[in-house]
């Protein structure tokens, strides 16, 4: 979600954003993420979460 904040910017992100918070767990989680745009059956989705983290550690040993 905060690649998708910083691609699409805070005006476009919030709103979508807010309203997948309010759908809460009314919904099965595939169809909640398919209202703000995100397939989570995507290699795509998946691969973007594994860089998120590999860019996180590598902040973490840079700091070591």
């Amino acid at each position: 979600m905060s690649r998708m904040y910083r691609a699409q910017g805070k005006a476009a992100f919030v709103p979508k954003y807010l309203d997948l918070l309010a759908t809460g767990g009314s919904e099965a989680p595939r169809d909640i993420l398919g209202k703000v745009g995100v397939d989570m059956t995507s290699e795509t989705f998946w691969q973007s979460g594994f860089d998120t983290i590999r860019e996180m550690v590598g902040q973490l040993e840079s700091t070591l």
